[in-house]
Parts: C-alpha cells; sequence; structure tokens
C-alpha cells in the first residue's frame, strides 16, 4: 500500500492564503471604520453648520427688533431694574432691555421667550437657556445676576425623506442688553460730548481695579474692540483676572455712543437703572466737577447710590409712573429731590446743574447675544451641536432703509464658545 506524504508547500501556501485573507478583513473593517468616522465628522460639521446658522438667526431677530421699537427718536430704552426687578441672585431678568413710548407705556421686552406685559417674568425653566451665565458674570449673585431668554423652535413643513410631515429642526434665541446704562470705560475725546461718568469705588474692589487699570493704560484703550479686551491693557504678567470683568459687565461698557442730533457723543448715562454702582459713580463724577457747589461726602456718596438702586423703581413722580422709566431728564431731577432734599447739602438741584448734560433717558448702544441649537431629526428631544454669537450695535444718525428711525450697525462681532456664556 503506498502512502502519500503532506507537501509541506502547500501548508505554507495555506498560512499565506489565512494571512492574506485576515489582511483583507482587516483592511475592509478599517475601511468601513474610516467611512463611518467621516461620515460621523460630516454629520457633526453639517450640525454645527445648521446650529451656527441658527444663533445668526436669533442675533438677527433681535437686531431687528431693536430696530422695530427701539429706532425711533421718541422712543426710551432701559434695564427691567427700572420696572421693579430688584438686585437678586434668582433675579434672572433684571438686565433684560426694555423700551417704552415716550409716554412711558410699555412698548416690549428685547429678550425672545418674554411676555407681551410690562412685568418681565421669565420663560418656563424648560424652554428657557442662559445668555449671560456664569463665563461672563460669574456665579448668580445680586448685580451679577444670570440672564435668561426662551428658546423658539425652528420647524420646517416636511423632511426629505417625510414629505407632508413636519418637524422640528432645532432652536434659536437672543438678548438684548442695554449698554447705555453702563459707566463707558472708554470716552474718547473725539466724541466726548461732556465730562464722563467715571469710576466710584475702592482701589481693593473689582470695580477699583478695573478703573485702575484703565487708568495706567490709557494709550491702549483705542486699540480694543469689545469690552472683554480690557483685561489685556496691563501686560500680560499682570494682566486683569476674569472675575474683575465679570463683576463688571453689567455696570461697565467699553464706549457708548448717544445720538445727539447729527453726531454721536459719548460720556453719558441712561438714567433708567437701578445698579448702586452705577449711581455711585454719577454721585462722584458730580464731586470731581469745578462747577459743583457743594461736595457730597465721600462715605454718603456710596449709602446714596444704595438708596436710588433700592427706591428710583417704585418712585412716583410726573413723567415717571411706579415701576416705569423716567420719560424725561427733568422726571429724573424731580425724583433726585426725594434722595438730596432742599434742607440738605448739596440738593437735587445743585446737582441736577453739574450733571443734567451727562444723562439721558435712552440708550443707542446695545449688545446682543445669539443662541443657536440642532436637534436629530430622528430624535428631536437630543441636541447634536449648539451655537453662540454676539454682536455690539450702535445707532447711528443716519435714517433706516425702512423707515423705522435711525439705523443701528454692527459694530463689532464674534462667535462664543459655552465657556464665554
Amino acid at each position: 500500500m503506498k502512502v502519500f506524504k503532506r507537501s509541506s508547500r502547500s501548508g505554507f501556501a495555506l498560512l499565506i492564503t489565512l494571512g492574506l485573507l485576515a489582511l483583507l478583513v482587516l483592511t475592509v473593517l478599517t475601511l468601513s471604520s474610516l467611512v463611518r468616522i467621516s461620515g460621523q465628522i460630516s454629520s457633526a460639521a453639517t450640525y454645527q453648520v445648521q446650529a451656527r446658522q441658527n444663533a445668526l438667526l436669533g442675533l438677527n431677530v433681535g437686531l431687528s427688533e431693536l430696530q422695530r421699537h427701539a429706532g425711533d427718536d421718541t422712543r426710551i430704552t432701559g434695564m427691567a431694574g427700572i420696572a421693579g426687578i430688584a438686585p437678586l441672585a434668582a433675579n434672572s431678568t433684571r438686565h433684560w432691555c426694555g423700551v417704552w413710548e415716550n409716554s412711558g407705556a410699555f412698548v416690549a421686552w428685547l429678550t425672545s421667550g418674554a411676555p407681551n406685559s410690562a412685568v418681565a417674568t421669565p420663560p418656563p425653566a424648560a424652554n428657557s437657556i442662559e445668555l449671560v451665565a456664569d463665563g461672563s458674570v460669574g456665579a448668580k449673585a445680586a448685580d451679577s445676576e444670570h440672564v435668561v431668554a426662551g428658546k423658539i423652535a425652528i420647524t420646517v413643513t416636511e423632511m426629505p425623506n417625510s414629505p407632508g410631515v413636519s418637524a422640528t429642526i432645532g432652536s434659536y434665541a437672543y438678548a438684548v442688553l442695554d449698554e447705555g446704562v453702563k459707566i463707558p470705560a472708554n470716552a474718547p475725546g473725539s466724541v466726548l460730548g461732556v465730562a464722563p461718568v467715571v469710576f466710584s469705588t475702592s482701589a481693593t474692589s473689582a470695580q477699583g481695579k478695573l478703573r485702575d487699570a484703565i487708568a495706567a493704560n490709557t494709550a491702549n484703550l483705542p486699540k480694543t474692540f469689545c469690552y472683554e479686551q480690557l483685561s489685556l491693557l496691563p501686560t500680560p504678567a499682570t494682566a486683569l483676572t476674569p472675575s474683575i470683568l465679570q463683576d463688571n459687565l453689567h455696570h461697565t461698557t467699553l464706549t457708548s455712543r448717544f445720538v445727539n442730533g447729527g453726531n454721536l457723543q459719548t460720556g453719558k448715562v441712561n438714567v433708567n437703572t437701578n445698579s448702586a454702582k452705577v449711581w455711585r459713580s454719577v454721585l462722584q463724577t458730580y464731586n470731581l466737577q469745578l462747577a459743583a457747589p457743594v461736595q457730597i461726602a465721600s462715605g454718603t456718596v456710596s449709602s446714596k447710590g444704595t438708596t436710588i438702586q433700592n427706591t428710583i423703581a417704585g418712585s412716583v413722580v410726573s413723567g415717571k409712573a411706579v415701576n416705569g422709566p423716567f420719560t424725561s431728564v427733568a422726571a429724573f431731577s424731580t425724583y433726585l429731590t426725594t434722595v438730596f432734599p432742599a434742607s440738605g447739602s448739596p440738593t437735587a438741584a445743585q446737582i441736577m446743574a453739574v450733571i443734567t448734560p451727562m444723562l439721558a433717558v435712552r440708550s443707542d448702544t446695545f449688545r446682543i447675544r445669539g443662541y443657536g441649537d440642532a436637534l436629530n431629526p430622528v430624535d428631536p428631544t437630543k441636541i447634536e451641536s449648539i451655537a453662540y454669537c454676539e454682536a455690539i450695535v450702535q445707532r447711528t444718525t443716519a435714517p433706516a432703509a425702512n423707515g423705522q428711525g435711525n439705523k443701528f450697525v454692527v459694530l463689532y462681532f464674534r462667535w462664543l464658545g459655552a465657556d464665554d456664556i
């Protein structure tokens, strides 16, 4: 009987074949993974683009609402604090921007999801988004309140794979913040209409540190384009800490300009605010003027600023209703007599004789923040991407094309990360 021996060559060929087969399988798996990852990257990029487009939509809606309601010279603006929202960590609508007619009649809150009433009630928590939060002002606190807005759903009538079936593909939100109710950190002499309002605070406070950094670096102020860049005024080794700018965001702006006839001027403050820090600065500015006949005692500046903060909203005088704005600087002058009576020194009349040119009842510079998200079309409860943006807008002396008062233009724009909010 003949016995056949297996050739070693056939065994080697089998190993080669199995190795090649394994390599082929590995290649297929690798290509499959690359295709899957590429698809995920492409899908993520698409969602990010959609979220950014929705954020831009929110910003542009906010700008159009600002133009529609506040473009006219006769309109009054102010923060919701003037409507009775007191300084309190939980008051997430205190810094909403409101618009009123020159009669004092309420027009609108320039925030998405805001109620159509003079009471600044926040939107339902389940449908709201913070557009000013820890990254902007730190933890919630009185005078450092977070700001919320309501999310507005974006719905399409049908999806490509579902003709005739509507779907929610994302949402947007916006909040307009009034920059004219704040202290201008930079009042360029070229557009300075009056003596600028200055900071009033101790050197150890956050406001004092910001004041000192600005005073020591005035030559660099023209190089700054937004409030956040003030942190770069000192050398990098001595840059201001984030908390200093956060503590001042609601009370300080880089530059606010007011329309004055055919010119834009700075140096003024809108009286429709209940910020004690702003009012202390206004009173200290009075003290620094040569025309001031009698000084306000240094220890009184702080307490009087707090008094104004706590009583200004509820005051009722000719030209101002309870929880309503001042419709004229003269109305504010009447109110000030309750804080500086004729029996005291100085009197309200003496103070107003000096600071009246520094005051206004509307603003022309605003900060708008926009939010957008993109939802999973299969599972609308899943947010695939979010985006935030911000613009500083300025009312100009030129008429708007749509006949809605003077035109607003964008001075500065930037995309924000979640940590910036």
